[in-house]
């Protein structure tokens, strides 16, 4: 017999606990997004700060995440109400010029931080395995390739995506979890890091921007919008759609805390600083022996996977919408364009190029794009002819308003330190 599947009718007639755990089982696009934003840019960057300041930014994780958790209710909330992806609303309601501004400015952030993870794939499973990275990032290529152009066909292909990627991000939060476990952590440390500070080294505070950049990626609320087309998403599940980008971004606070605190309590203390997402789980194998880098591996080869994958969408999306094609991840031309990234990205560690070399980088086009694509939906948002009912509150506009000014401020920190260093 089979199981009765969950109606949203359903779930809104609970209260509660219930309620919650009914709309936890119809949760969907968020973990495109959140799968997207939490990978090994992220786990690295703030791993690399931590390791350098200790626990002196951990107070930007909230800034950060609350910006990013905003922008992506802005983005989705337009696509429910026009049932479109971005590229389309804006060539739609502003003209063919936003358009391939924001399909621009995503599709260049998207495929600089693909390039970046081929990289970090190698690097953690030279860790792991032993193998060359070169091979690392060819089976990360193979992996890419078997769940992105999977076989299956309309909402069984995305489920098979979100299944999977769900699966991914629980991994990784496990891991560190775990490692939390197992080592000494200085508790009144990381209190102490939620006090805001702004000292430090030219090259500090770029770090600062990395790690505040590696979260406020343009893609990242990009996909959560064609991910709520994708699965025909509407206004009626706004309330929905506010759950589970704020579920899957406390996750995201989570993951970093984690990874801040387990770094900034074993390694920072002896002066270790992290250079790759591999060497970082190779650090904590004198003081937590073998079994906490296989962890640690696993929960980050999770999560660069996941990230990869989800990139690999955003490609699609972009280049099918953006030439008006049907921009539809079971469709030809939608494959075709996922592939374009994920070559471009294989190439970059098999000639060479150290991508997390210049991780920092890529946030900084992350920095730089981001408030100008979210100024644009931030007008289409306040058009009454556009959103009628949901457009959006004067609440809403100060809080985004205020994102992006923290973006701003992140940006402006970060050439600005960086050409002082």
């Amino acid at each position: 017999m089979e199981s009765k599947v969950l109606t949203l009718e359903e779930a809104n007639s609970k209260t509660g606990v219930s309620k919650l755990q009914a709309y936890m089982k119809l949760m969907g696009p968020a973990w495109l997004a959140i799968a997207l934003n939490i990978g090994g840019a992220t786990v690295a960057n703030a791993g690399a700060v931590a390791s350098k300041t200790g626990f002196t930014y951990l107070w930007a994780i909230l800034p950060q995440v609350f910006t990013i958790w905003i922008v992506c209710m802005l983005f989705v909330r337009v696509a429910l109400k026009t049932g479109m992806g971005p590229i389309s609303i804006a060539r739609n309601h502003l003209g063919e010029w936003a358009a391939w501004i924001t399909g621009i400015s995503i599709f260049v952030v998207n495929t600089v931080f693909h390039a970046i993870q081929y990289a970090l794939i190698g690097n953690i499973l030279n860790t792991l395995t032993g193998v060359s990275p070169k091979i690392g990032t060819i089976i990360g290529f193979i992996f890419v390739v078997a769940v992105v152009l999977n076989p299956a066909k309309g909402e069984k292909s995305v489920k098979i995506i979100q299944k999977a990627l769900q699966w991914m991000v629980w991994i990784l939060l496990a891991s560190f979890v775990l490692v939390l476990v197992v080592v000494p952590i200085d508790w009144a440390g990381a209190a102490r890091g939620f006090i805001p500070s702004f000292k430090g080294t030219p090259d500090e505070l770029v770090l600062l921007s990395g790690l505040m950049g590696a979260a406020l990626a343009i893609n990242v609320p990009a996909l959560a919008a064609y991910g709520a087309k994708q699965s025909k998403w509407g206004p009626e599940r706004k309330s929905l759609s506010i759950f589970e980008l704020t579920y899957t971004n406390i996750m995201m606070i989570l993951v970093q805390l984690a990874v801040i605190i387990a770094t900034a309590s074993v390694l920072f203390p002896q002066g270790i600083i992290i250079t790759g997402a591999g060497t970082m789980a190779a650090t904590f194998e004198p003081f937590a022996g073998k079994a906490s880098v296989i962890l640690l591996s696993l929960g980050l080869f999770g999560s660069v996977l996941s990230t990869m994958v989800s990139q690999c969408l955003v490609s699609g999306y972009i280049i099918t919408d953006l030439f008006k094609w049907e921009a539809d991840l079971t469709s030809k031309k939608f494959k075709i364009s996922e592939m374009i990234v994920t070559l471009f990205g294989l190439s970059a560690p098999l000639i060479g190029w150290n991508a997390f070399s210049i991780a920092i980088y890529g946030s900084g086009f992350n920095l730089t794009f981001f408030p100008i694509v979210t100024a644009l939906f931030l007008i289409i948002a306040n058009k009454k002819a556009v959103m009628e009912d949901m457009k959006i509150s004067r609440k809403f506009n100060i809080a985004m308003i205020v994102a992006i000014i923290l973006a701003l401020m992140a940006t402006a920190n970060f050439w600005v330190n960086l050409i002082a260093k």
